[in-house]
């Protein structure tokens, strides 16, 4: 009966770095088919003078022709950011601090970001939420979804402004905003994939496991 409990732990916890994993490698996979609107690449031709200009538009080759990325004007929400701190608010020990920080410190090398400034940041927002976690269970779930938001962007910013202070090129302020917002409301509905899909739900009040220990 002891194991039981431990055995779900571990199965949460793994169930949390496959689906990291998972996210993680999406973000390095190439959307060379995305929209010019979407941030896709878009060819230019350079030479369009001359009678035989719109051939030169159908044939276009690699002597006429430049392939270019657009600018990006859309920004997906944070999934992975969102996971961490749903599993970290409701089920603390699927997602333990060293397992946050492993997965997130391997997102910043791959993603090529400044190695360990979001994967700190995402660390000390998870632990503020595990240590408050116990008391969201006795409260509504929008006043979980404002505390996240409050955190996604207190970390969001301070991860912005030290870029900027160190002259490191990011994103403009627009693409920032929309994806903070995306990632807010995108939060119930990682809530809602984790409970219906994966059993992360909130314990009740004063609930324990089969040692006694409170969950």
């Amino acid at each position: 009966m002891a194991d039981a409990p431990n055995r779900r732990r571990w199965i949460g916890r793994a169930i949390f770095a496959v689906l990291s994993f998972i996210l993680v490698l999406g973000h390095l996979i190439p959307l060379e088919t995305a929209p010019p609107s979407l941030g896709g690449p878009s060819i230019v031709v350079t030479d369009t003078t001359g009678p035989n200009a719109i051939d030169d538009i159908v044939g276009a080759t690699q002597d006429s022709a430049a392939y270019i990325p657009d600018p990006v004007r859309w920004m997906s929400p944070d999934i992975l950011l969102l996971l961490a701190l749903a599993w970290a608010a409701r089920r603390p020990s699927f997602a333990p601090a060293f397992l946050i920080a492993a997965i997130f410190l391997l997102a910043d090398f791959l993603l090529q970001r400044p190695p360990g400034l979001w994967a700190g940041l995402v660390l000390i927002l998870t632990e503020i939420l595990r240590g408050r976690s116990r008391s969201l269970r006795t409260l509504p779930f929008w006043i979980e979804w404002g505390t996240v938001a409050m955190g996604i962007i207190a970390i969001t910013m301070i991860d912005r402004f030290t870029l900027t202070m160190v002259l490191v090129p990011q994103a403009s302020m627009g693409l920032t905003l929309l994806q903070l917002a995306l990632t807010i409301m995108a939060y119930p509905l990682v809530v809602f994939v984790s409970y219906a899909v994966f059993g992360v739900s909130r314990p009740a009040p004063g609930a324990v496991d089969a040692l006694g220990h409170r969950v």
